[in-house]
């Protein structure tokens, strides 16, 4: 081999492993990156591995007979119609009216203050007859803050 080959050899062999270099370091960097984005927000999470709650929504001026209306429909699985009329009753925008439902929906939307109305028993036995089982289950939760199970062992109980 002559001096010159040599030389083409030794510069190919430095090329190829520059290239290797920035493409190790390029794959790294996209890692990195990856595992930057994908780590949750919240590190008990990652601990845990279990999804952080959904917080209670903000607190929303909305009329008891609209937030009665729409858990009725909730209840009848019309949770778009809720959406609608709980928009139309206040004003809000779709995003926060759309939270406000899921919040009813999941029964994280505080009781309501106690007003001279009938008792939660009374009024739970009026909705399960008009609207069924399901309204009166979401009325329980949203009113107490019972989970679903726990609401719908009360809704039976009231049979």
């Amino acid at each position: 081999m002559s001096p010159t080959e040599m030389i083409m050899l030794g510069a190919v062999v430095m090329f190829i492993l520059g290239l290797l270099t920035v493409m190790t370091a390029r794959i790294a960097e996209r890692r990195r990156r990856r595992r930057h984005e994908a780590a949750p927000a919240d590190p008990s999470t990652a601990i845990v591995g279990v999804p952080a709650p959904r917080p209670a929504p903000p607190a929303i001026a909305v009329p008891a007979a609209t937030r009665d209306r729409a858990l009725e429909l909730i209840g009848q699985g019309r949770v778009i119609q809720a959406i609608k009329e709980v928009r139309m009753d206040t004003g809000l925008g779709l995003k926060e009216a759309k939270d406000f439902v899921d919040s009813l929906k999941d029964g994280r939307v505080p009781p309501r203050p106690v007003t001279g109305e009938a008792p939660l028993s009374d009024r739970v036995r009026r909705l399960k007859a008009d609207a069924g089982v399901e309204a009166a289950v979401s009325l329980v939760c949203a009113e107490t803050g019972m989970t679903r199970d726990e609401a719908e062992r009360f809704v039976a109980a009231l049979d």
